[in-house]
């Protein structure tokens, strides 16, 4: 354009006759379109084409589903129908009605079964062995339990139940028994001798809990912090547990013994000789059978003991001797508390075995002195194997077994309310 103006002015380069030319070319071109930029694209060659065939009106998908409930929105042809829900909105209903036709299947009535196949055949020989297969696997539990189960019942349920209904009867030398009702309960309640002997067992019981709690608590704390032999210690404390009780009580008897006893001559090296009726002296009877009984068992409270320790956390005492906290400290606001649960496991076991001393109190007194020693569990042997009063013996022995039942639903009523 700069060369048009150039041509067409030539010299004359006034500012007037530029303004002219340029509103003149400005004026002739306003009726012209305006035209786009061409591109120019480079075809394919004829190989490269790919030419796609129509399909046949023949040959297009017909549509097998006619759907109701849909309105006018779509005419179905087929025979099947499928129901649309009345609370979808109109575009649900025509993605529902599309997806059916594209993507469905027919609609059957009934849940779908699947074609029963042929029984395979067995043999006759086999059928037996397959029929005592089904019996093994429906029983296979109580076949694990029926030993342990009919020990149980032979050796403590028959003999319960059997003591029971002796208990009701009264026996009269070789006779038969005598039903005797609740006579043999009514005699308990107004026996002197048995309350003696409840009373003394509740007694040695009470020691048993004191002697027998405690001394295993501490010898657990000692082998618990031992650095090294506490298995040897473990054991050596647990021989006695697994020591029967007669030989046991025999060797006590002789360390009791009030003139050549081994505990008496001891005491006599730091003086005078000392004749000490450790099983003649009734204020004294009661504690040495305790001391016997406590020797026995205190091996396997410790293990216990010892087993509630392995759970306390280590973290605690670690934290409290950073505080400052002393040895008595630490037991106290940490060992004990942690302890309650167990602690009150061995003391209602050690009260259970407390109440059914008795051959530790037979082979070493026998009862003896004038009754001192007397114990339920002596008791009951004495009125049934030697006065032969086998029916007011066995009601002496059920009222016992009532007592311990009564301790222990006690114990488990506690317990519950304990861990609510």
């Amino acid at each position: 354009m700069s060369d048009e103006i150039f041509r067409r002015v030539g010299n004359d380069l006034s500012e007037e006759a530029i303004k002219g030319i340029i509103h003149d070319e400005i004026t002739s071109h306003k009726g012209d379109e305006v035209m786009l930029p061409i591109i120019k694209f480079k075809l394919p060659v004829q190989a490269e084409v790919v030419k796609i065939k129509k399909p046949h009106p023949a040959e297009e998908h017909k549509n097998i589903f006619k759907i109701s409930a849909a309105g006018d929105l779509v005419k179905g042809t087929g025979e099947n129908t499928v129901k649309i829900p009345d609370n979808l909105t109109t575009s649900q209903k025509l993605k529902k009605a599309f997806r059916y036709r594209r993507f469905g299947e027919k609609v059957t009535s009934g849940s779908f079964k699947r074609p029963q196949l042929p029984v395979p055949s067995v043999k006759e020989e086999e059928k037996g062995r397959l029929k005592l297969l089904g019996i093994k696997r429906k029983f296979f539990g109580v076949e694990l339990i029926l030993p342990a189960l009919l020990l149980f019942l032979l050796f403590s349920w028959m003999p319960m139940i059997k003591t029971f209904i002796i208990s009701l009867n009264k026996f009269e030398t070789i006779n038969s028994p005598v039903f005797a009702g609740a006579a043999n309960f009514i005699k308990i309640l107004n026996d002197a001798s048995f309350w003696q002997a409840f009373k003394n067992s509740g007694i040695l019981t009470l020691i048993i809990i004191v002697l027998g709690t405690w001394l295993p608590f501490m010898l657990a704390m000692y082998v618990y912090e031992m650095r090294k032999g506490s298995g040897l210690v473990k054991v050596l404390y647990f021989i006695p547990f697994l020591t029967p009780a007669v030989p046991a009580a025999i060797l006590w008897k002789w360390l009791y013994n009030q003139g050549y006893g081994l505990i008496n001559s001891f005491l006599s090296l730091f003086g005078d000789a000392v004749h000490i009726g450790w099983l003649t002296n009734p204020k004294l009877v009661l504690l040495s059978i305790a001391i016997v009984f406590v020797w026995k068992n205190t091996g396997w409270a410790m293990l216990i003991y010892l087993a509630g320790l392995q759970n306390v956390p280590k973290v605690l005492f670690e934290d409290a001797s950073l505080l400052g906290a002393g040895i008595w400290t630490k037991i106290r606001h940490i060992l004990l508390p942690s302890m309650v649960p167990v602690i009150f496991t061995v003391i209602f076991i050690q009260m259970i075995s407390g109440m059914q001393v008795f051959a530790e109190v037979y082979i070493m007194t026998n009862g003896s002195p004038e009754g001192a020693s007397e114990v339920i569990a002596t008791y009951i042997y004495k009125k049934a194997f030697l006065y032969m009063d086998i029916g007011y013996a066995s009601g002496v022995a059920v009222f016992f077994l009532m007592i311990l039942i009564s301790i222990t639903l006690l114990r488990m009523n506690t317990l519950g309310r304990k861990r609510k």
